[in-house]
């Protein structure tokens, strides 16, 4: 996370897969974006909706695309929703539903948490927070939807129904969330991309207002919409998600346009270079 203020006072709110990589292969001139951001000394951080692995995970994998980060650069859906956590429920016991990224995120916190269902039985649950968990059981299900029809808040870390997989796609976090809310009759607070906390919990760690930023990402739905919802300038980029041919249906679908489209990452960095002149 780099916090030295550029001259024009620019701040970039960046998103990972489809923008800086495509899960295991590098996006092309994504490197040379942050090496530029660097020189130019405009502070950014990465926002990502995924809630499965920590920060330092997160950073290792962009250290292997040549993309300079570490765990403070990174702001991850888990983080996000365990600083909400803490900030209005730190009294509460937290039923937690995930995987390392989100049992991490609340032992930085201070937040008192289980994932045992039996627990909740014995406990009195006051938050239920789910990620996505690739090893969720019937028992977690039950305990937590039982949890929620009992006067517990829920907390969804990101709404992303599907995520891009080896096998294409698979499950994410909220096709979990769907099953829990209709389990319990009791509708989430959603913390990642495209609401409007996770931005507001990133520009707080960067100590920068919505005029300033300008958020950075492929897909419509959560990058663009989120930047939008949270009053930054949004930019988007032909990467990943969006393409110039479904361009229109996304924006008809998400209510919102970008204020800038780019191809690729060199017209990013070419963007950037220009306004810091």
């Amino acid at each position: 996370m780099m916090t030295e203020k550029s001259r024009n006072s620019i701040y970039a709110l960046i998103d990972l897969d489809g923008t800086m990589y495509h899960g295991t292969s590098p996006i092309e001139g994504a490197d040379k974006l942050i090496e530029e951001l660097g020189q130019l000394r405009v502070p950014y951080l990465f926002v990502t909706n995924n809630s499965t692995r920590t920060p330092e995970e997160v950073a290792n994998h962009l250290q292997h695309f040549g993309i300079s980060a570490g765990a403070q650069d990174v702001l991850t859906s888990a983080q996000a929703a365990a600083s909400y956590i803490q900030k209005r429920f730190s009294d509460k016991m937290v039923f937690m539903i995930g995987e390392l990224g989100l049992q991490q995120a609340l032992e930085d916190s201070g937040i008192s948490w289980t994932d045992q269902a039996d627990d909740v039985w014995n406990s009195e649950i006051g938050v239920v927070v789910q990620g996505l968990d690739r090893s969720l059981t019937y028992a977690k299900l039950e305990a937590a939807a039982c949890a929620l029809r009992g006067g517990a808040v829920s907390i969804l870390t990101n709404p992303d129904v599907m995520l891009p997989s080896d096998r294409g796609f698979s499950p994410g976090a909220g096709t979990i969330g769907a099953a829990l809310q209709s389990a319990s009759g009791v509708e989430p607070i959603i913390i990642g991309k495209p609401s409007e906390i996770i931005m507001d919990e990133a520009m707080n760690r960067l100590g920068c207002t919505a005029q300033d930023v300008i958020v950075i990402g492929d897909n419509m739905m959560t990058d663009i919409l989120a930047g939008a919802n949270a009053g930054c300038r949004t930019a988007l980029t032909y990467t990943g998600v969006t393409t110039p041919n479904n361009y229109d249906s996304f924006c008809a679908r998400a209510g919102v346009e970008p204020n800038m489209v780019f191809h690729n990452m060199k017209q990013v960095r070419e963007w950037f270079i220009k306004e810091m002149l």
